[in-house]
């Protein structure tokens, strides 16, 4: 099989690989679809503490093609998601039993689109950060800070809870995508957006922006920190704002920190994306190939386009 695979920083390859074998307990999935995720782009450019070499690849969807010994329940020809690193290749094998960083296979219909399919797992750890973190409720207030293809999720996700949404996205095209997948109010500025707001989300890894997004919240408001800072990981908050008006700062990693997962958000995310709710194909700007993964990276860099799925 061929694979994508980072071996150090900006040293991406695409390899020709022997086909793996399901162990005890694992599938075999040929490889439709991947997703190409933020985090992944993150990796390749700055690396990664997960080990080399590395196939980042964890929003995929495929159909078993054999079964480990032992495994029950599951048969060949059957479509799943996968949420494991390994997506970026023509084939994967998946544990049944899912590690503390996975939710397992997660059995898809066979009508549903690839464009709508790998959303699965980034739509379910919106929905955590929405729900659970940000505790949103309807009839609340919320702004999403940050329009890429995380954010904009995020907004939908808070739309889907009831909530009043306001986007801050300084790009005119991504910020005209608000209203169309739920909110009610777009600014291209954060200076520019109302306060009080009962929740809000910060989809950027900047440091820089989680002292305004406190401005924003109201008394007893919650600010969460949906992106990953890197090496910019530091911020200055004015913590009397904080101590005096209770305002909480939480941050919010996949569908839960282990041991805290919240792991039926997957189920709640394909639900959604089969019934018509969350018609995220209109994030889907380009597909590529194992080789234009790097191209698709440097998009993300560029903030060109959005959603980039790669079909092996």
């Amino acid at each position: 099989m061929r694979a994508a695979r980072l071996h150090a920083p900006r040293d991406l390859r695409v390899e020709v690989l022997p086909d793996p074998e399901p162990a005890p307990g694992e599938l075999l999935v040929r490889i439709e679809a991947c997703g190409v995720c933020p985090t992944d782009a993150r990796k390749y450019a700055s690396g990664t503490s997960d080990g080399y070499p590395l196939n980042p690849g964890h929003e995929w969807v495929g159909r078993i093609e054999a079964l480990g010994a032992g495994v029950e329940g599951w048969q060949v020809g059957q479509r799943v998601y996968g949420d494991t690193y390994a997506g970026y290749a023509d084939l994967a094998v998946l544990a049944v039993d899912p590690g503390p960083w996975s939710h397992g296979p997660l059995l898809l219909p066979d009508d549903l689109e690839l464009d709508r399919a790998v959303f699965v797992e980034p739509l379910a750890d919106c929905l955590h950060a929405v729900l659970d973190q940000g505790r949103v409720r309807a009839g609340q207030r919320v702004t999403v800070v940050g329009g890429g293809q995380m954010g904009l999720q995020l907004v939908l996700a808070a739309a889907i809870a009831g909530a009043d949404v306001t986007l801050v996205e300084p790009d005119a095209a991504r910020r005209a995508l608000g209203p169309e997948i739920g909110a009610g109010l777009a600014v291209g500025d954060i200076a520019d957006a109302p306060g009080g707001a009962d929740a809000v989300v910060l989809s950027i890894g900047i440091g820089d922006l989680v002292d305004p997004c406190v401005a924003l919240a109201a008394p007893g408001g919650r600010v969460v920190l949906f992106a990953g800072f890197g090496e910019r990981s530091r911020a200055e908050v004015d913590v009397d704002r904080l101590h005096y008006e209770e305002i909480a700062i939480v941050g919010s990693e996949w569908i839960g920190t282990p041991p805290y997962q919240r792991r039926e958000h997957y189920a709640a995310a394909l639900d959604l994306l089969a019934s018509g709710r969350a018609p995220l194909e209109r994030l889907v700007t380009g597909r590529c190939d194992l080789d234009g993964l790097e191209d698709a990276f440097a998009a993300i860099h560029a903030r060109r386009g959005l959603k980039t799925v790669l079909v092996p």
